[in-house]
């Protein structure tokens, strides 16, 4: 928006006819325990406090201050906090429900925007002035760049309607007829409340299968090693503080240099050389050359020898020199600690160099990271659902011979539920679990010297860092990422998409867990877990839960799924790959009908939302499965018995080979020739019976005959 002069000079906000300056603005709101009512925001104030209202272990301060001051036009301000009470207290719930103090900060954005455009156009922000030519042009005004979606164009057309129905809580009335003729805000902005499409996007399945990969050999592999190491920085740290203490006040630097090399004999004993920096701090990585006089890693050897400052050493030239000529006698070792480096199970090697100083924070990190993406990943919970888990947060029930039956995640549900939250419980897997008991001896440190309770908790020391991890989850998840391809060059770590790194946040892993389950439930993912296990996990005891939408969420990614798959074998059968199977007649004919009626030709641009509405049909009746698809209708299943309810495919009585509803793509003959290879091997032994080697060969020639049409189309 262009400046006006009438917003650029801050001046005393204008009285309210409405409310007094002292009226509490969280008035029936509950609290967070221990909030004082003396010192809750006031509405004359210009800074609202809304923090107390926020229950979230993770919630920063800062997020739920929202600022008025910086509005210099009295007039709105005033129209500013009017609204904002409004939308916090809804006088009309029937119309709108109250405003979270998450969203307020935005909602006032949303506000402030309008009444900058009322400004420009007519000068002021006097309601009764607004006619819909106004309205008219301020929808025009937020599409006339194009860069914002019909979403965030819904939630700026919001405003003024709200402030129709809110009139009678704002100085001198609201807008004194029904914007757009009483249509919704979603209509206004072209955008459709009940459209299905999730707009975030799914990770790739190869980036999510490396990511979780490396995620879980962290916590499974790597884990000790970092958790190890920071005990024995402790432990040096500890005892350095308490040779220092038993130093006189002023120690020559001899005494520390017959230390330093009592310590570096006894490595040289060991075999080991003297310690220098993986990477020197605020330098690039890389192994500084010795012969430079930088490289040393005097940070460590303070800690082994009981030294106040890394200076006694370093501005030492004889304990220079020293240095110089032990390491040449001695040779160097990257990192220095003393925790041994476990094996890599991919190379056989160790995963990395020693630790030092520098490097071990860096991978703690990297562990958090790891951490966070598995129990993200493997459970379905929400960012606010997951940064809400305390420790001794997964239990473990066990069956009657004491086997391993399940795991729950206990923490709380905030989503479309009072401010407070709701507990309840996730059930998940034993990888979940075992990074989670990983997270809880990382943070346990500094939740102990911050008296936090949530187990996700920034690790950085300074006291200036936030408390919780809170919004610097996809940070991390992105310097896991380039920590991992640092460490993988080519190809990197985690595969690019389009020649570029993948971009990732918070919310993509519900919604991938969600996608492969409902449509990829036999794809194997890192560590050989596969969906359907994770399926069964994470739906088991959720009917009913105040947390079951992952159950609806799921539903939705299966129908979406469906669909996209009978639009692939569409596109697949334009292209010349027809399915096999005894249901490939019938589907040829739909997809017939579907190109004659499209006119799909080479050249021609397809309607895409035409082309799913034509095949909609057989994507609400499509099961993907291991060795074929069954496009399903129960009056010609054979899978069914009379006493079935012909809601789904029955798997375990499947006949790919002679039920009308199965039908076979190139994407299932690998694991039928893989059955093809079995039954020839057992037929070269020695171990069977005539009768059973006839079974096996007819068995085999079935299958044979069932995917010739997909190995060789002319057959």
């Amino acid at each position: 928006m262009s400046a006006n002069p009438a917003i650029t000079t801050a001046r005393p906000s204008l009285p309210s006819a409405i409310h007094a300056d002292d009226v509490d603005i969280l008035a029936g709101r509950p609290l967070r325990p221990g909030s004082e009512h003396s010192m809750l925001s006031r509405f004359g104030e210009d800074v609202w406090d809304l923090s107390p209202a926020m229950f979230r272990a993770n919630a920063r301060p800062a997020a739920f201050r929202v600022d008025f001051g910086a509005i210099a036009d009295p007039a709105l301000r005033r129209l500013a906090k009017e609204y904002m009470l409004a939308r916090l207290q809804a006088p009309l719930r029937s119309y709108r429900g109250p405003c979270g103090p998450s969203t307020a900060k935005g909602t006032l954005l949303f506000l402030r925007h309008f009444g900058e455009f009322l400004h420009d156009r007519i000068g002021s922000v006097e309601l009764a002035r607004v006619d819909q030519q106004v309205l008219d042009a301020y929808l025009a005004h937020l599409g006339g760049d194009g860069a914002r979606s019909s979403q965030q164009i819904r939630l700026y057309v919001d405003v003024p309607i709200d402030l129709h129905h809110f009139g009678p809580w704002v100085t001198g009335g609201g807008i004194p007829f029904l914007p757009w003729g009483g249509r919704t805000a979603s209509n206004v902005s072209g955008r459709s409340r009940t459209s299905s499409e999730n707009t975030t996007p799914r990770i790739p399945e190869p980036v999510i299968g490396a990511l979780l990969h490396w995620s879980m050999r962290y916590v499974d592999v790597f884990a000790p090693d970092i958790l190890a190491a920071r005990e024995e920085l402790d432990r040096l740290e500890a005892r350095a503080a308490q040779i220092i203490a038993e130093d006189a006040r002023r120690t020559r630097h001899e005494r520390f240099r017959y230390r330093l090399r009592t310590w570096l004999e006894a490595r040289r004993a060991e075999g080991r050389g003297v310690p220098i920096w993986e990477r020197r701090p605020n330098t690039t990585r890389g192994v500084p050359d010795v012969k430079e006089g930088n490289a040393y890693n005097f940070r460590l050897m303070c800690l082994q020898i009981g030294c106040p400052q890394t200076g006694n050493l370093s501005s030492s030239t004889a304990t220079v020199r020293m240095l110089d000529q032990m390491a040449g006698e001695m040779g160097t070792e990257v990192g220095g600690m003393d925790t041994p480096i476990t094996l890599d199970p991919d190379t056989g090697l160790p995963w990395r160099e020693r630790f030092d100083t520098d490097s071990l924070p860096h991978e703690e990190q990297m562990l958090q990271a790891a951490c966070y993406i598995v129990c993200a990943y493997l459970t379905g919970m929400r960012d606010s659902e997951l940064q809400d888990m305390e420790p001794g947060c997964v239990s473990v029930e066990r069956s009657a011979d004491n086997l391993i039956e399940r795991y729950r995640v206990r923490s709380y549900v905030y989503k479309h539920r009072e401010a407070a939250g709701v507990s309840a419980d996730w059930i998940t897997i034993a990888p979940v679990a075992r990074a989670v008991e990983a997270m809880e001896a990382l943070s346990r440190r500094a939740r102990g010297d911050r008296d936090l309770r949530s187990l996700w908790v920034s690790l950085k020391p300074w006291d200036w860092t936030a408390d919780y991890l809170a919004a610097q989850a996809s940070p991390i998840i992105k310097m896991f990422r380039d920590g991992l391809d640092a460490k993988v060059v080519n190809p990197p770590a985690i595969p690019h998409v389009d020649g570029r790194a993948w971009h990732f946040s918070t919310r993509q892993f519900r919604r991938t867990i969600a996608w492969y389950i409902a449509n990829r439930p036999f794809g194997v993912i890192a560590g050989k877990i596969q969906y359907k296990h994770a399926s069964v996990a994470m739906f088991e005891g959720y009917a009913g839960a105040p947390h079951g939408d992952f159950r609806r969420a799921v539903e939705q990614e299966r129908a979406l799924g469906q669909l996209d798959d009978v639009v692939a074998y569409y596109e697949a059968y334009l292209q010349g790959d027809e399915p096999g199977g005894p249901a490939s007649s019938r589907l040829k004919q739909e997809f017939d009908h579907v190109r004659d009626t499209l006119g799909d030709l080479p050249g021609r641009i397809l309607d895409q939302k035409r082309l799913r509405t034509m095949l909609a049909h057989l994507g609400k009746t499509l099961h993907v499965g291991f060795l074929n698809d069954c496009f399903f209708d129960p009056a010609s299943a054979l899978c069914l018995r009379s006493d079935d309810r012909p809601a789904a495919p029955v798997i375990s009585r499947c006949s790919p080979d002679r039920c009308p509803n199965s039908c076979l793509t190139s994407r299932h003959v690998a694991p039928w020739r893989a059955s093809i290879e079995d039954g020839e091997r057992l037929l070269q032994g020695n171990t069977l019976s005539a009768v059973q080697k006839v079974a096996i060969a007819q068995d085999n020639d079935r299958k044979r005959r069932l995917i010739a049409h997909l190995e060789d189309p002319k057959v």
